[in-house]
């Protein structure tokens, strides 16, 4: 017959021994491990996060992944749903608003119930416990455990409740590289941890005791035992009510598996980062970006196969880029991700504005000055207008509206193709090499190169009034301003250009009233390789760029059929658009006015004057040659040249003066530089 009496007391002597022998370690141990074990605060503050980058109103375009390969997307706990938070006390640690860090009731009843099942069927983890753990990993050892529970002890003294539950939150592992609720909410849900609904709050709940074991995404079934797990311990705690608990453990798993590396503004994302590899919030606007990718995407069809796009629009009060467009297509394989908007291409005659703005400057001409359209020779070179007529006599206003060439290589000729090129890039244009060495006066038809954002950024300088300022991707980047231009100068080119005196074909059936201002230039590249539109309205300067990437032309690549209706359409876009006029611009005198050329003046047509010419080996090679027959008497830096040296002579690198005589006493000269 068994002594229940004796069985009891040799029981509870074996159960209250281990308890005894565990308060007196405690006592002495607890104390040393927490001056051993500081609870690593440093650590916890340190932890490095994924990259995020946001549009302007702070909602994000990108993420990437931390230096250790883990999505962590750290969030304050009111941004986490209060359902997740309950959810996670319930089935993790239930008396975790009681104790300070260490559970000694739990501690206790694991014992208990670990020394009468004979083997570990209880845990008795804190979340400030498993805190510590995820903060500094070990092996599952009594040290380890002694370790964390004094750290633990400690982060209560360091951290508020809040806080803790926070960093369990935004540590805690919820499958593969997924860490915190923010990153398993955007992965399993597509939404924010502060958007999860009570079953997907259940779900996340009980992922972290077996992160491996419990995805949903790969482990379904095993997921939605725990979830109802979770429930029932919710139940518990009181937290939701029986009917509740039976409805929603009826329900089946629903994910909606989100991306956490984003897909739109990818050419933005691309160059955003490269500035600042550590994100942050962008000038990007977001509903513009969609807006202007709709607009490209509706454009295609109407160009010829294989063509692409690049838009760029810089907001010029501040100098952002608020939406750019690198091609129609990241995803392409065959140059899918080369970002045209930054790709060097010929401008055309998009250039144009800026040698009339250096005239101008120099008040050398208006609107109302007399210009010479005929055909003309450029030291042998015999330029056309684009539609290969002419027309004798025009003002500098209609000849920059109507894009004609020879006036424009008169008035750069007379002003200097370097002071023209000079006055561009201090306006922001970057050219790609030097463009007068390279093309001279051809210069001013776009034989040169430069990209997309430098132009549109250049014309964004002529809607700030003539202020340059720096291109930016991030509003906390510096501001470095330029005064280039006078506002006049920047007015007048505005109304010469303005689409409500040059309407766009886009609008032809509107009125003035109805047609959104804004001002703009094509340009067509040689060979029609490059279609070009870049303006401004006064708020926003837009640029656009059609063409292939290969470089490969097409009839159809012409700035005002192929760019200007796409640039057109997003002037008009209501985040965009524009319907007032600016102050009509304020007239100056013209001092020193561009001359008109006279018929049978003596004029020297090789070496031109003000060109700019490199060195090729020892010297550069001149051919004098004059637009007259007969005798002529030629002098280099005033020493008179024989006849051989006036028909070639080399030069070295410095600066030349070439005089040309008649025998009837006319003459004409030419200054150049050779380098």
């Amino acid at each position: 017959m068994i002594d229940w009496g004796r069985w009891v007391a040799l029981r509870r002597k074996r159960v209250l021994f281990p308890i005894v022998i565990l308060g007196v370690a405690a006592g002495v141990v607890l104390p040393w491990h927490m001056a051993k074990n500081p609870f690593p605060l440093e650590r916890l503050e340190a932890l490095p996060e994924s990259t995020v980058l946001s549009d302007r109103e702070g909602r994000p375009l990108a993420r990437s992944l931390t230096v250790d390969e883990q999505w962590r997307l750290p969030v304050p706990i009111e941004d986490i749903s209060p359902w997740l938070r309950q959810a996670t006390i319930a089935v993790e640690d239930e008396r975790f608003e009681q104790h300070p860090g260490v559970d000694f009731v739990s501690v206790g009843r694991a014992c208990l119930q670990n020394l009468f099942a004979g083997g570990v069927v209880s845990g008795a983890s804190t979340l400030d416990m498993q805190l510590c753990r995820m903060l500094d990993p070990r092996p599952r050892t009594l040290e380890a455990k002694l370790s964390e529970a004094a750290r633990a002890w400690q982060a209560d003294v360091c951290l508020s409740k809040d806080e803790v539950l926070e960093a369990y939150l935004n540590l805690a592992p919820y499958g593969g590289n997924l860490q915190g609720a923010e990153a398993a909410s955007l992965r399993y849900f597509g939404k924010s941890a502060k958007e999860l609904s009570l079953p997907e709050a259940a779900l996340l709940a009980g992922i972290p005791q077996s992160p491996a074991r419990l995805r949903p995404d790969r482990h379904p079934e095993a997921a939605l035992k725990r979830r109802n797990k979770v429930l029932d311990r919710m139940l518990e705690e009181g937290m939701i009510s029986p009917e509740v608990a039976c409805d929603l453990m009826a329900e089946r798993i629903e994910l909606e598996l989100g991306l956490l590396t984003g897909k739109s503004a990818r050419y933005f994302v691309t160059e955003a980062l490269s500035s600042r590899p550590e994100g942050g919030l962008s000038f990007l606007d977001s509903r513009l970006q969609e807006e202007i990718e709709e607009l490209a995407r509706q454009r295609l069809p109407a160009l010829p196969v294989g063509s692409d796009m690049a838009v760029a629009v810089i907001e010029i009060e501040s100098g952002g880029l608020i939406a750019m467009l690198g091609g129609v297509d990241f995803e392409d394989p065959s140059g899918g991700q080369v970002n045209a908007a930054k790709a060097w291409r010929s401008p055309g005659s998009a250039l144009k504005p800026f040698v009339y703005a250096t005239a101008a400057m120099e008040r050398r001409l208006d609107g109302d000055t007399v210009l010479s359209d005929a055909q003309t020779a450029f030291a042998g070179w015999n330029p056309e207008n684009f539609d290969r007529t002419f027309s004798g006599e025009v003002t500098a206003g209609d000849a920059l509206r109507t894009s004609l060439n020879l006036p424009a290589l008169q008035v750069c000729r007379e002003v200097g193709a370097a002071k023209s090129a000079g006055i561009a890039e201090a306006c922001g244009v970057r050219f790609r090499g030097d463009p007068v060495g390279q093309g001279g006066l051809a210069f001013v038809l776009g034989a040169v190169e430069t990209n997309l954002l430098d132009l549109t950024n250049a014309y964004a300088t002529l809607g700030r009034k003539g202020v340059r300022r720096n291109l930016r991707y991030f509003p906390d980047d510096p501001i470095v301003d330029a005064p280039v231009l006078d506002a006049e100068v920047c007015a007048w080119l505005g109304y010469e250009l303005s689409s409500w005196r040059l309407p766009s074909s886009v609008f032809e059936n509107l009125t003035s009233e109805s047609t959104p201002w804004f001002m703009r230039k094509t340009g067509t590249s040689s060979g029609r390789r490059d279609a070009w539109t870049v303006g401004h309205n006064g708020k926003h300067a837009v640029g656009v760029w059609v063409g292939r990437l290969s470089g490969m032309g097409d009839q159809a690549f012409v700035g005002s059929r192929a760019a200007e209706p796409l640039l057109a359409k997003i002037f008009n876009l209501a985040r965009i658009r524009r319907t007032d006029a600016p102050p009509a611009p304020v007239p100056w005198i013209v001092e020193d006015p561009i001359p008109f050329p006279e018929k049978n003046v003596l004029s020297i047509q090789r070496p031109e004057s003000v060109s700019v010419y490199r060195r090729v080996g020892e010297g550069f090679e001149i051919r004098p040659k004059a637009n007259a027959e007969g005798e002529l008497l030629w002098f280099l830096n005033g020493r008179p040249l024989g006849t051989e040296e006036a028909r070639r002579t080399m030069v070295g690198s410095g600066r030349y003066e070439l005089l040309c005589l008649t025998v009837t006493g006319e003459h004409a000269l030419s200054r150049f530089r050779v380098y």
